[in-house]
């Protein structure tokens, strides 16, 4: 009689249960694993020694010693000098004209013209003076460059002063093109203008009244109604209080009779407002880097004469920074933006992500072979995401080199990784 087979079998719970326990230890072992390489996943960068410059971005408002000059109602002005041109002791400076019979309107359009002729022959002539040749047509072109974005720059704006100075510089460097490509016919444009501005002089049927002037000073031709407001002659005694309120009036109306303003002395003011932060950095009698943005990105020394910090509020401070060069601040709204120099930081540039602190020491990790190791290092400045660290030989001359080893020029610094020690060796 044949046996009967005897066949094992096993509840499906059970096999469930093996498996499920099987796919857990594989997940965990993958997820271990998984750890480890991306563990030594990191991120380098040589290092390279770099210089950065730091500067103060502020405000700065123009205050000068200005007087504004007055002619009788219905005047025609011719002016003998260029706008801003200083004018010395016993020159004349402007013709007076009073024509009869001609309307308000009338008056203005032919000032307007006059002003309008005058000011081409002014460009022309010098342009004509300076004697620009071919040589010279590479300067000349990065000038109307330069002037051509800062007039699209400041229209864009809506800030129409600016645009202005900047249009006339613009101007200015399109007759200098001219007189440089083709001086021959740049005189006869010349003498052809000044025939029309002597037959619009004539046509008035008026003898000029000749304006002599009795001391020197520079003659501006056009007012903006802060004369009397931002006056640098009310600097010295004001507090800041009153030095906010001066540059927070709105301006007051012009006079009809004015025919322009001169200022008496050479030199000019700039009120810069700033938060502690800022002007804890300047110091009283220190001569600063001033770069104007608006006029054209040109950078004068200024004298920082005084720190104005307000009674009300410490945290803010107005700095009266003063030049010589009036010049320079000719062409300038009354309104800067402007950036002073504050110094160069050369060193070593490591991105922030990458500065550790161990045992109380400022450091980078870097990567020597496969080994990481801990280099030691020492802030002296910062900006957008990164730091300056002083080099090995900076360091060293301080007498700040010790046991820990020092960033040295060209080590592979570690930017990025997980559980990074001094001694770990990357598999």
């Amino acid at each position: 009689m044949a046996r009967k087979m005897r066949v094992k079998t096993y509840k499906q719970s059970a096999v469930n249960t093996v498996i499920l326990v099987i796919a857990v230890f594989l997940l965990i072992y993958l997820a271990v694993q998984f750890s480890r390489n991306f563990s030594t996943q990191i991120s380098t960068q040589r290092t390279q020694i770099v210089t950065d410059t730091d500067y103060a971005y502020l405000d700065g408002y123009v205050f000068r010693d200005e007087t504004i000059l007055t002619t009788p109602q219905g005047a025609i002005v011719n002016y003998l000098v260029r706008d801003g041109e200083k004018v010395g002791v016993s020159q004349a400076y402007a013709e007076i004209y009073l024509p009869s019979g001609l309307s308000s309107d009338e008056v203005a359009d032919k000032q307007s013209e006059l002003l309008s002729l005058s000011l081409r022959i002014n460009l022309m002539d010098t342009g004509l003076s300076l004697g620009n040749s071919i040589s010279d047509l590479g300067e000349i072109n990065e000038a109307i460059s330069r002037s051509y974005y800062s007039y699209i720059d400041a229209a864009l704006d809506g800030d129409l002063a600016v645009a202005e100075k900047q249009g006339e510089t613009l101007l200015s460097s399109l007759v200098n093109y001219s007189v440089a490509t083709g001086g021959e016919k740049s005189q006869s444009d010349s003498a052809a203008l000044k025939s029309q501005r002597d037959q619009l002089l004539d046509s008035l049927n008026s003898a000029p009244q000749t304006l002599v002037s009795e001391q020197s000073f520079n003659f501006f031709y056009s007012i903006d109604g802060y004369e009397s407001i931002y006056s640098s002659q009310k600097l010295k005694d004001s507090s800041a209080e009153e030095i906010k309120a001066m540059i927070t009036a709105n301006p007051e109306e012009p006079n009809d009779n004015s025919i322009g303003k001169k200022a008496n002395t050479q030199k000019w003011y700039l009120v810069v407002p700033a938060p502690e932060s800022t002007y804890i950095d300047f110091v009283e009698g220190g001569v600063y880097q001033v770069s104007f943005s608006d006029g054209g990105d040109v950078s004068i020394n200024m004298t920082l004469e005084k720190i104005c910090v307000s009674d009300e509020d410490q945290d803010h401070a107005y700095m009266l920074l003063s030049s010589f060069d009036l010049s320079v601040s000719s062409d300038f709204a009354r309104h800067q933006n402007i950036k002073i120099f504050l110094g160069d930081c050369t060193g070593y540039r490591i991105p922030k992500g990458a500065l550790h602190k161990v045992n109380g020491t400022d450091g980078v990790f870097i990567l020597v072979g496969n080994t990481v190791e801990f280099r030691r290092v020492t802030v002296i400045g910062n900006g957008n995401g990164y730091y300056i660290v002083n080099t090995y030989e900076a360091d060293a001359q301080e007498g700040r080199v010790n046991d820990t080893p020092y960033l040295y020029v060209n080590d592979l610094i570690i930017t990025s990784g997980n559980d990074l020690y001094d001694g770990k060796i990357l598999e």
